[in-house]
């Protein structure tokens, strides 16, 4: 794509989301799986790093008070076993679905684990593999119920929040507010830049029709790019729970973890690049907005960085070889150096948000 005159084009099939992959018939008595030897270790020894993420005693007991009440007694002590070792693996994750679970009516926090319950068609012979990836999902859906107006629950004494304008990311045990005093083009305009769109594109870009609500037609709201960050933050959690957990995961299917990141990368090239040539005066706005544009910085590279650990992983890469193609053409990803040369946070690259809090006007920190 070589201006955002073209389209571009994305296949994925949402009805086959597994697939055999590098298959060797060693004997003739069946197939084995072979991946790349990954040294996960260095990302794995970040990932389990309990630094920040305290959690009460009273918070555990009736995180799992709760549990039990939704699933049958086998399945629970199979489950508490798992969740203990996801706490050490990925102690951040583990904070979340505590945390949120906490401040959120029970509806909502332990609705998820109700709906894979429910769901559920587990036989427990391959139990820590399935149930992995229910709570990767979990997890995923918690910091987004964590993002947004939800910073609310953590933090008091906000005034002056507008979810739609200004926006929190539930990010590791901190919510970061981004305040601005405008809200930018729908991202629903991107959906007509994209040929023969995927079930990815269409969940996430594709015009809302009206929803109907006690016999009325109620539009659905426009979305600027804050969801489609709030959609790469938590992808990026996503990867990261494959990585942490990938112990637990069989080498006999391959999962979409790095598809659905890199496309959220694309989706945010995509925006970028209208933005900058159909918006000008609001690209100036972002590039001048430095705590904005610090924090998508923050947001890309952590995603930069996951997708790159499972690239040859065949587990968790499936469908995600073009898209990266795509993302990291130069075309593409020249406007994410742009914003970031123009916003003057490149410099900034090494700082985490734990030492930001004053550096930028429009973006807070609060440790929940």
């Amino acid at each position: 794509m070589e201006s955002k005159s073209e389209k571009i084009t994305f296949t994925f099939d949402p009805e086959n989301n597994t697939f055999e992959t590098d298959k060797i018939d060693t004997d003739g008595t069946g197939i084995q799986f072979e991946n790349k030897n990954i040294d996960y270790t260095e990302i794995k020894e970040e990932l389990s790093d309990p630094s920040g993420f305290e959690i009460t005693n009273d918070e555990e007991e009736e995180f799992f008070s709760n549990l039990e009440k939704i699933y049958p007694e086998d399945k629970f002590i199979l489950a508490s076993q798992y969740l203990k070792s996801f706490k050490g693996l990925y102690p951040s994750g583990y904070f979340t679905l505590i945390k949120v679970t906490q401040v959120h009516d029970y509806s909502l926090g332990y609705g998820w684990f109700e709906l894979f319950e429910s769901n559920s068609i587990l036989g427990y012979e391959d139990f820590n593999s399935v149930y992995g990836s229910d709570i990767a999902v979990i997890t995923h859906e918690m910091t987004h119920s964590g993002s947004g107006p939800s910073i609310n629950n953590f933090v008091s004494d906000l005034t002056d929040f507008y979810f739609w304008q200004d926006y929190s990311f539930l990010i590791g045990n901190r919510s970061v507010l981004v305040e601005r005093d405008r809200t930018f083009f729908s991202k629903y305009e991107l959906f007509d830049d994209i040929i023969d769109p995927d079930h990815f594109d269409r969940t996430y870009l594709e015009p809302r029709d009206p929803v109907e609500v006690e016999g009325q037609q109620i539009e659905v709201g426009e979305v600027d790019f804050t969801n489609l960050l709030d959609e790469l933050n938590a992808y990026a959690v996503s990867a990261k729970c494959a990585v942490a957990t990938e112990q637990y995961a069989g080498y006999a299917s391959s999962s979409g973890e790095r598809f659905g990141l890199l496309k959220q990368m694309s989706h945010l090239e995509l925006y970028l690049q209208k933005l900058n040539e159909k918006y000008p005066d609001d690209w100036d706005y972002l590039a001048g907005n430095d705590g904005f544009s610090f924090l998508i910085m923050k947001l890309w590279y952590e995603a930069e960085k996951m997708e790159s650990a499972i690239k040859d992983d065949t587990r968790f890469n499936m469908n995600g070889d073009k898209v990266a193609d795509f993302v990291y053409d130069p075309v593409n990803y020249g406007i994410i150096e742009k914003l970031f040369d123009e916003s003057g946070v490149t410099d900034y690259k090494n700082i985490g948000f734990d030492e930001i809090n004053g550096q930028f006007e429009n973006i807070s920190v609060y440790d929940i």
